[in-house]
């Protein structure tokens, strides 16, 4: 009996390169990307390593006059309740404390784009090398005007830093200059502190006519402002990254800022917490040593590197996630010629 066998052949096709879409760089290893950049370049700490010797040994800009005289101005109506009167004196205390350590040079490390700094958040009172010389700032005025110029000056500071950290992701990429850099940083710098004002003026107004009605609508008001802020923050981390790094206008770095974001915020969730979680733990072991002890210098090397780090690897993760996020709509338009289904929007890439 003859037997007669099939020959059956498979085929592997290869998928074309318009129909596939590179896999993104996860959160863990854009970070050691950032470890393995400042090992092989330690001069990447000597910015933040300056800038904190400066406010921690050199001469202060303070407001303690200032501080006092808005505590004197604080006046108890007569027969006050007692309650409010211990508020009142708690409040009194706070700013005198607050106008004892604040450094109007801490300025230089400004937000959105600046320096990384541990002396900024701290504001020391004391120093190894004994008391610390400086200016009061008599006038509300001069204060304004001290805070203005030293943002400013901190924002190109905090530029040229941003500028040197996307090289070490990018070594043969063209990114910003410093002068373009600085003004379009400079200008959402400016929208960040504008719109933080408008915030926060229309939720106290909002939260005062609530409370009127119920007082548990007054915190659901600050709650909703700050899940706002929250979420503002998340979807426009990126933008100085974009400008930075690709050279980009303020709107346009807004736009693909939520763009990357939104494509990829699992990934970029994983990254915020990992990176703040991070800078809690090691900002507890930072807070450890004295002021006025040498061992200090140990955490603000230490603070220098993990800020570093954090940075270019928030650099790393950003270039990789927005090249992908550039290629969903050719990846679609190819899935679409082609006759097949396209993918669940997120299914690729928004893991960490």
């Amino acid at each position: 009996m003859a037997i007669k066998g099939r020959v059956v052949k498979l085929k592997f096709v290869k998928r074309p390169e318009s129909d596939r879409t590179q896999v993104p760089i996860g959160v863990l290893p854009s970070m050691l990307v950032g470890f393995d950049r400042v090992a092989a370049r330690p001069l990447l700490l000597l910015p933040p390593i300056l800038l904190d010797l400066i406010l921690w040994l050199g001469p202060r800009l303070w407001i303690a006059r200032l501080a006092s005289q808005a505590s004197g101005a604080i006046v108890l109506p007569p027969g006050a309740d007692p309650t409010f009167v211990e508020q009142t004196q708690a409040l009194r205390e706070a700013l005198t404390d607050f106008g004892a350590r604040f450094n109007v040079l801490a300025a230089l490390s400004s937000l959105p784009v600046g320096i990384p700094s541990l002396m900024s958040g701290r504001m020391p009172l004391g120093t190894p090398l004994g008391e610390p010389q400086g200016m009061q700032l008599p006038t509300l005025l001069a204060l304004l005007a001290a805070a203005v110029a030293f943002t400013f000056l901190g924002l190109a500071m905090g530029s040229q830093y941003h500028i040197w950290a996307a090289r070490q992701v990018a070594p043969q990429a063209e990114v910003a200059r410093l002068a373009p850099a600085w003004g379009r940083v400079a200008a959402l710098s400016l929208g960040v502190y504008l719109g933080v004002l408008g915030l926060l003026a229309a939720t106290g107004l909002a939260a005062t006519l609530a409370a009127w009605l119920a007082p548990w609508l007054g915190l659901l008001m600050i709650f909703m402002a700050l899940s706002l802020v929250f979420w503002v923050a998340v979807y426009l981390m990126f933008t100085p990254h974009g400008i930075i790094r690709y050279r980009l206008g303020v709107l346009r770095s807004i736009v693909e800022s939520v763009q990357v974001v939104r494509w990829n915020l699992v990934g970029t969730a994983t990254f915020l917490a990992i990176a703040f979680g991070v800078t809690w733990l090691t900002g507890w072991v930072w807070s450890l040593p004295a002021e006025n002890s040498w061992y200090l210098l140990l955490a603000v090397v230490g603070h220098a590197f993990v800020s570093a780090t954090l940075l270019i690897g928030s650099y790393a993760f950003y270039q990789s996630r927005r090249e992908w996020t550039l290629q969903i709509p050719q990846h679609l338009a190819a899935l679409q010629a082609g006759g097949k289904t396209a993918p669940r929007p997120g299914s690729e890439g928004r893991g960490g």
